[in-house]
């Protein structure tokens, strides 16, 4: 997830709970499948993919709104947001194919960030109770 501070808590909390989720996740099929490399580093791999896209859209969204605030054209941010999701694709290319890490995996570490946003979902009808 991103590196730098982020203002908001909610975003704050699922980018912390989408790393620990992930790396949770990566520990537990190491142990489960002992020995095999594939499946936990597809997990990984997973969760950097997922870190990259939810990085470009939290980036392009932000760039959008600053440049309407500004009354300024969004065309550039535009492109650096489809860029980024050209550079998702081929990552995801070497991921899956050169680098043949277990597609299962990959998808189970792509989805921690929709664990952390459930997570955060369930607190959130929690302190509504």
């Amino acid at each position: 997830m991103p590196l730098r501070h982020e203002r908001d808590p909610v975003l704050r909390r699922i980018e912390r709970d989408a790393v620990v989720a992930c790396l949770a996740m990566t520990a537990v099929v190491a142990v489960m499948w002992w020995g095999e490399t594939d499946i936990p580093f597809g997990v990984l791999a997973g969760g950097l993919l997922v870190a990259i896209s939810y990085s470009g859209i939290k980036s392009g969204v932000d760039a959008v709104a600053r440049r309407a605030r500004e009354g300024r054209a969004a065309r550039w941010a535009l492109v650096k947001f489809f860029t980024r999701y050209a550079i998702v694709a081929a990552a995801a290319y070497l991921v899956l194919v050169r680098v043949r890490l277990h597609p299962a995996a990959v998808v189970a570490g792509a989805s921690s960030l929709v664990i952390a946003a459930a997570a955060e979902a369930v607190r959130a009808v929690r302190n509504q109770t």
